[in-house]
């Protein structure tokens, strides 16, 4: 029998593949050719495309594809007060049938105390809300804090702001634990937390890396389950929340 209540027995995670009229919008306001609402208008019509092919195969919850975004994670990482994007870059390999393909982003600094400004993706989870059909529930996908320390470790804090790391991670679960709370204000009763952090620290490489930059890495997941169950500890009554573990190679 389906479950009434999220989390369901069978999910979407969260990023479709974009369509293509959606990349030529998206090329198009980065070249100045299309305004802000001639973009928004196409990424609404690709959302409630995806929420349609969702429901038609048969999910209780849609997510909108997280077509709005450029990075399932790096979006919502900037969007913090405290977070800055450097000259240098973040880099991501991943590996299919064709070969090798890499993704590259800004790389981030913590150059102030970290705080939630206010709620990130929030008017974009009012439109998914507005466009799941009776019996769908709207899944808001985030990355969980981790991912904030992942890319770019401790080498990435400024310690004239954290000169103590605990402070930093105070600032961040509550940061992330007012999300919560203000999202599930919006009407979210569905939450995902994003994490290829975990997946990658199963791998000998990405441990070697992370030592040499400083990090603490074969004990690095306990502090990454203390902070993320710090930031749900104060999770309203009536929001599920579920963990997506991804392995990105």
């Amino acid at each position: 029998m389906p479950l009434s209540e999220p989390p369901f027995r069978a999910d979407h995670v969260g990023s479709l593949l974009r369509p293509e009229r959606l990349l030529r919008a998206r090329a198009d306001r980065a070249a100045g050719t299309i305004t802000a609402a001639e973009l928004t208008t196409v990424e609404d019509e690709a959302i409630r495309e995806a929420v349609a092919m969702q429901a038609d195969v048969g999910l209780q919850s849609a997510t909108d594809g997280e077509f709005r975004r450029t990075s399932w994670h790096m979006d919502f990482i900037y969007a913090l007060g405290g977070v800055g994007q450097t000259d240098g870059r973040i880099s991501v390999k991943m590996h299919n049938a064709e070969g090798d393909v890499e993704f590259t982003a800004p790389a981030l600094q913590i150059n102030g105390p970290i705080r939630l400004n206010e709620p990130i993706f929030g008017d974009a989870f009012m439109f998914l809300r507005s466009a799941v059909p009776p019996g769908v529930t709207a899944k808001l996908t985030i990355p969980s804090p981790s991912m904030v320390h992942y890319r770019g470790g401790r080498a990435a804090i400024d310690p004239a702001i954290y000169p103590d790391e605990d402070a930093f991670w105070a600032d961040l679960s509550a940061a992330y634990a007012e999300q919560v709370r203000t999202i599930a204000g919006l009407g979210c009763t569905y939450l995902q937390l994003d994490d290829t952090s975990l997946a990658y620290l199963n791998d000998p490489s990405q441990r070697a890396q992370l030592t040499a930059r400083g990090d603490d890495a074969e004990h690095q997941h306990l502090r990454y389950i203390k902070q993320i169950n710090a930031a749900l500890a104060a999770k309203p009554d009536g929001m599920a929340v579920r963990a997506a573990l991804i392995c990105l190679m």
